[in-house]
C-alpha cells in the first residue's frame, strides 16, 4: 500500500476512536484512501508512457 494511504487510514482510525470524526466522514476517508491507492499506479504508468512517447 502507498505510505500516504496508510497514514490516512491511521488518522481516520484515530479520529473515529476519539470521536472527532462522524461515521460518514470516516467512511468517506477510507473510500478515498482506497480509491487513490488503486487508481494512482495505473495513472502514473499511463503518464510516464505518454511522456516517453512524446519525448522520442
Amino acid at each position: 500500500m502507498v505510505p500516504r494511504g496508510e497514514v490516512g487510514l491511521v488518522f481516520a482510525g484515530l479520529g473515529a476512536a476519539t470521536g472527532a470524526l462522524t461515521a460518514s466522514i470516516n467512511v468517506a476517508i477510507v473510500l478515498m484512501v482506497m480509491g487513490t491507492t488503486f487508481v494512482a499506479p495505473p495513472m502514473l504508468r499511463w503518464a510516464f508512457t505518454r511522456k516517453a512517447a512524446v519525448s522520442r
